[in-house]
């Protein structure tokens, strides 16, 4: 019961936000927020206390029969593949409450529609049932086009249209592929029960074609991406907390939770080629984000070549690897979180995103440009910093089953250094290159209140990367043993 308790708790805080009387004043409504937010990870931290070490197979479930005739139920439960994002999810939620300063019009709303995709975010990330995963997965749709087309920039309703083309468009596809998997298999729509596969190979490889199509375009996998960029432009900051950190982690966690063990045999012809896309997108992601002149535009780059080293580990079909990707997922949002909170900070402050105006802002913003910097080095995967444990877990197991692909991914590496490097040099130090910029004000209790978390979670992890990877490795042996991996 309390997984459905945390998953439709962000509901129950969506209605209240729309019954606040309209004479409440913007900070009211925004520590009214920040109460709500903080109740689903209070819960998800209550769970990690007491049932961590039983996360492998799913617990804390939930089964009733919803449309009996067709297997469909619904059934939610936690394991070691999703609570990371489970938990990932609670903790930026609450951080895009915390980091919504640049949104000054329709708060309650905003903070309603920002509630009611969180119950789509834990609720994919819960879902044991096909169908069920489905529908958790298409209700973040619509509310994070609102987020985007209403509280966007001036580009903000071609960039939200995009985004629901591209992703209505993939998550159909999937379903297609879903239902085929379901109907031929009983019918029965229940991910434990259908773990390892029971269909033939054909089958298998027919119905894998359509489903992780429309994965590969929510992670988004070159060339699937081109809906990512301007979205990341223009949402606000607090939309691109849980855009970053969270919506890519929908496709590559579907890979993890059902192709994987559920098409063992299908998936095998396709992990080639995910493994490529992988590299892929490291080194394009690398390469483009180089030629940015935008500071966010660079961020967004990166994060789509951090997001290959998701795919390559996912594909390696081995123990080091399938667990970097599962820790990856986590690292990979706490540090592109960490990284568009602080470009929006500079970007108020500067009234400028132009990598080539800014500079020295070590000077008058020494907060800001230190965690800039420790946000830059976790995406370089510098030792210190978590994401150094979880690239080298990807990188090693997709060496292990696809050399070439890991010795690329592997020189991606020093790409990111090169490009990030340029980033913080032109922007945090040097010389400051207008007047203007010497009495900017550094980040303030409220900005700090919203990355020093992230920050402290990046040393953490690295230094005691077992909180998450005792937890999800369990479940990662059920998914080995699915596909006969080791």
């Amino acid at each position: 019961m309390i997984t459905t308790i945390t998953i439709f708790f962000p509901l129950l805080a969506a209605i209240v936000m729309g019954a606040l009387p309209r004479t409440m004043d913007a900070r009211a409504v925004r520590y009214t927020a920040l109460g709500l937010a903080a109740v689903p990870l209070l819960l998800v931290l209550y769970i990690y206390l007491a049932h961590r070490g039983d996360l492998g197979a799913p617990t804390l479930t939930q089964d009733l029969d919803w449309i009996k005739s067709f297997g469909i139920g619904y059934r939610v439960g936690l394991d070691g593949l999703g609570f990371g994002m489970f938990f990932l999810s609670a903790l930026l939620t609450l951080v895009a409450v915390v980091a919504s300063w640049d949104v000054r019009e329709n708060l309650k709303q905003y903070f309603a529609i920002l509630f009611v995709a969180e119950v789509g975010m834990l609720g994919v990330f819960a879902a044991q049932d096909l169908i069920l995963f489905y529908v958790f997965f298409e209700i973040t749709l619509i509310p994070m086009y609102l987020l985007v087309g209403v509280w966007g920039d001036e580009n903000r309703r071609p960039a939200a249209v995009k985004f629901f083309i591209y992703t209505f468009l993939g998550s159909t596809v999937m379903l297609a592929g879903f239902l085929a998997l379901g109907i031929l298999s009983g019918p029965n729509f229940s991910i434990e029960a259908l773990a390892g596969g029971g269909l033939s190979r054909g089958a298998q490889v027919a119905i894998a074609a359509p489903i992780l199509f429309g994965l590969l375009v929510k992670t988004p996998a070159v060339p699937l991406h081109s809906w990512l960029l301007d979205v990341y432009v223009s949402s606000p900051t607090s939309t691109n907390v849980v855009l970053s950190g969270i919506l890519p982690k929908l496709g590559t966690y579907g890979l993890l939770k059902v192709a994987l063990p559920l098409l063992p045999q299908g998936v095998e012809p396709y992990l080639p080629i995910i493994a490529a896309l992988g590299v892929v997108n490291i080194i394009y992601g690398s390469f483009v984000a180089f030629m940015q002149p935008d500071l966010k535009a660079l961020v967004a780059y990166s994060s789509i070549a951090t997001l290959g080293f998701i795919l390559l580990g996912a594909a390696s079909g081995n123990a080091l690897g399938i667990n970097g990707a599962v820790l990856q997922q986590v690292t990979h949002g706490l540090y592109s979180a960490l990284l568009f909170i602080l470009v929006g900070v500079i970007a108020a402050r500067t009234g400028t995103r132009n990598i080539r105006e800014l500079g020295g802002l070590a000077a008058s913003m020494p907060w800001a440009g230190a965690l800039l910097t420790i946000g830059a080095l976790a995406a370089m995967g510098m030792p210190g910093l978590a994401v150094f444990v979880s690239e080298f877990m990807t990188i090693m197991g997709g060496y292990v089953a696809f050399p070439i692909a890991g010795v690329l991914a592997a020189l991606g590496i020093i790409l990111s250094v090169m490009y990030l490097s340029y980033m913080v040099r032109r922007t945090v130090f040097g010389p400051i290159k207008r007047p203007e910029y010497e009495g900017v004000k550094d980040a303030g209790p409220v900005e700090m209140a919203a990355t020093v978390p992230l920050a402290f979670l990046l040393v953490l992890l690295f230094f005691f990367p077992g909180l998450l990877v005792n937890v999800q490795r369990p479940a990662v042996e059920l998914v080995l043993a699915a596909i006969g991996g080791s």
